[in-house]
């Protein structure tokens, strides 16, 4: 089963995962919370804030077929080692190198590569050191660490960017990967993949997975809901700086980001809740409320953005909680829907097309932005989280069809 290390009870691996995946995490905001320098610093568009911003799920997406798919025969532990690595690189080369456009392209790519060497290898990390019923009760607590993980890096960026040079918030990230990367080898055990019951598929043949016609649904809706959820994350502190300056809120770009990590920290409850009802009342309808009252928050919050601040900080709030409430509820029928022997090639598809979405999402409102009245206008941002709110409706959308004749 292991190396030196002795096996770990569900709970302490666990807790472990859940700590590592907040490290692994620590750069994931850090261009988000310092867009505004460096949209001045190197003159770039709102487009080109989107591609950047959008690249980071690009290098997902690109990345987690292979790393993902290689876990049905590879232990997942070297995976997330490979990605702590990637990381590493993300960090300290952009803190150290990136000077325009197109380097920091590069190293947001690299971290995007880290993440999907991570956040779905983590979970098969649990699912091959865990029997099926601790699964379901342990997902909704590991994915919930995506939300910590985001709101440490947004409130840690900013206390750091108020202090520090923008290259040393970058390196200081790469010192806290390095951290987790020491956690997860010294603490994860050695488990070499079952081989008793050989599998003719190649572990990067995904073709059983569009076959499954419930997995897909939930995958389907995994996309819309990571095109909302990052689209929301790379342009929630741009917007909520916008919304402060337009009503004469004085407050500092740090403060906001302590806003955007309070919100991220809401969706935790909020998708652990989500999963819980789920379960209790049904996947279908749980998720698609959750998506109907986000589309309807998402469509209000742009144009609010002049009103009084503590009103847009609410309805943020709440935009942030329904993207979030149905996440764990979307991936849990996901590992629940998956075939034995596929379920790493699963999670690989749901991986590739969510966060395909998670890619598009930031880009999509970008352009929009520029197309319309531009980030100094609430029309403008009006749009831009109308945009952004589509990716509920599409899944929503997706969801419903696809799930009319599929097997429960």
């Amino acid at each position: 089963m292991s190396n030196s290390r002795q096996k770990l009870s569900p709970i302490s691996l666990l807790v472990i995962l859940c700590a590592a995946q907040v490290l692994a995490m620590a750069g994931f905001a850090n261009f988000a919370v310092l867009l505004n320098d460096f949209t001045a610093l190197w003159n770039l568009s709102s487009t080109q804030a989107g591609w950047i911003g959008g690249i980071y799920f690009a290098g997902y997406v690109v990345a987690v077929p292979f790393l993902v798919g290689l876990t049905d025969v590879v232990d997942a532990r070297r995976i997330y080692l490979f990605g702590l690595l990637c990381g590493i690189v993300g960090s300290v080369g952009f803190g150290l190198f990136a000077d325009d456009f197109l380097s920091a392209m590069v190293f947001r790519f690299l971290a995007g590569i880290s993440l999907a060497g991570t956040y779905m290898p983590g979970l098969q990390i649990l699912n091959d050191r865990l029997k099926e019923d601790y699964r379901q009760k342990a997902l909704p607590w590991y994915l919930s660490a995506f939300s910590l993980g985001t709101a440490a890096s947004y409130y840690f960026t900013g206390l750091a960017g108020a202090m520090l040079p923008w290259s040393e918030v970058f390196l200081l990230a790469g010192a806290v990967q390095i951290v987790c990367l020491l956690l997860v080898y010294f603490t994860i055990p050695v488990k070499h993949p079952d081989r008793s019951n050989p599998s003719d598929r190649h572990p990067l043949d995904f073709r059983p997975v569009f076959k499954n016609r419930t997995a897909l649904a939930y995958i389907w809706g995994y996309t819309g809901h990571t095109y909302e959820l990052f689209a929301y994350r790379a342009w929630i502190v741009a917007f909520l700086l916008f919304a402060a300056s337009a009503s004469g809120a004085a407050i500092s770009r740090e403060s906001v980001a302590g806003f955007a990590a309070l919100f991220s920290l809401l969706g935790m409850p909020a998708s652990v809740i989500g999963a819980h009802l789920a379960l209790r009342r049904g996947r279908r309808q749980t998720v698609s409320l959750v998506m109907i009252l986000s589309i309807l928050t998402g469509s209000i919050l742009g144009f609010a953005g002049t009103l009084a601040f503590g009103l847009v900080l609410v309805v943020a709030a709440l935009y942030s909680i329904f993207i979030m409430s149905d996440s764990a509820a979307l991936t849990g029928g996901v590992v629940a829907a998956a075939r034995e022997g596929e379920r790493g090639a699963t999670l690989a598809m749901h991986s590739v097309m969510g966060f395909a979405g998670g890619f598009l999402g930031p880009l999509v409102v970008g352009l929009v932005l520029d197309l319309s009245a531009g980030p100094g206008s609430v029309t403008g941002w009006g749009f831009a989280f109308m945009a952004m709110a589509g990716g509920s409706l599409l899944a929503l959308t997706g969801v419903r069809w696809l799930l009319q004749g599929a097997k429960s």
